[in-house]
């Protein structure tokens, strides 16, 4: 097995080993560890994502931006939220499918009517594309009925297509074979993590909670640290984005 990789069992195993479970194994169950376990690596996911890093995202397939309005007479048109999304963290929009795509902002609930523009040269412009998304609506379940939640497009669009980037949801990995891959600082987050919720049932009965959560803090730090130094001296080109959304010709061209 290739050393990215660490087994649920062997996992499980580390935590019991640092833990001295002993003789409380019945406080202490396995698949209650492995669940604790899995809780610690979902706020790894979380972490990574937050500093930049896309190690965990999910791009859509290429679709059709909706061009009609979610409500007759409204600003925004809307595109589901994936029914395995944890969290909207992207919205790429591309004119056509020969011209560039360029990344919508994310703008708060409280602002999705400020794109309403007026002017005299923009009531010449074609405004043909959006320019901001919001989440509104989380995914809904009833009973075994699940419903994709809903993202806000502004304006509605005349055409083009998108992707979504998201965070996908996690799946329990809990069997001793179950794998995972990630880096040292990863795991050793998810295993301190799980240490502290361990103490809960045993009120913290050897005071171990002030050193973990330091080595917890260390993991993290080292993780945030990873995610930004991969940025740290890339070259980015400079882009002119006041013409997102609207006809780069500026008197009307193609879509």
């Amino acid at each position: 097995m290739s050393g990215q990789f660490r087994r649920v069992g062997d996992l499980e195993d580390d935590i019991k080993y640092r833990f001295s479970i002993g003789g409380v194994k019945i406080r202490h169950p396995s698949l209650r560890i492995r669940q604790l376990f899995n809780i610690g690596w979902q706020e790894v996911r979380t972490i990574v994502s937050l500093a930049s890093d896309s190690t965990f995202l999910t791009g859509t397939a290429v679709a059709a931006l909706p061009t009609t309005a979610a409500i007759s007479g409204e600003v925004y048109s809307e595109v589901d939220f994936p029914l395995d999304a944890v969290s909207v963290y992207g919205v790429r929009v591309q004119r056509t499918a020969s011209s560039r795509w360029y990344p919508l902002k994310r703008i708060p609930w409280a602002a999705y009517h400020d794109f309403q523009h007026q002017g005299l040269w923009l009531s010449y412009a074609r405004q043909t594309m959006p320019i901001g998304y919001c989440v509104r609506e989380i995914q809904k379940g009833v009973e075994t009925t699940e419903t994709a939640g809903k993202v806000m497009i502004v304006p509605i669009p005349q055409g083009g297509n998108y992707r979504l980037w998201y965070m996908q949801a996690w799946t329990p990995q809990v069997e001793d074979d179950d794998t995972i891959s990630g880096h040292e600082s990863w795991f050793e987050f998810a295993i301190y993590a799980t240490m502290i919720r361990m103490l809960g049932p045993d009120a913290d009965s050897k005071k171990q909670y002030p050193m973990w959560a330091a080595e917890r803090a260390g993991a993290r730090m080292l993780i945030e640290q990873r995610a930004n130094r991969l940025e740290d001296g890339m070259a980015l080109e400079p882009r002119d984005a006041r013409d997102d959304g609207f006809d780069p010709e500026g008197w009307g061209g193609e879509l």
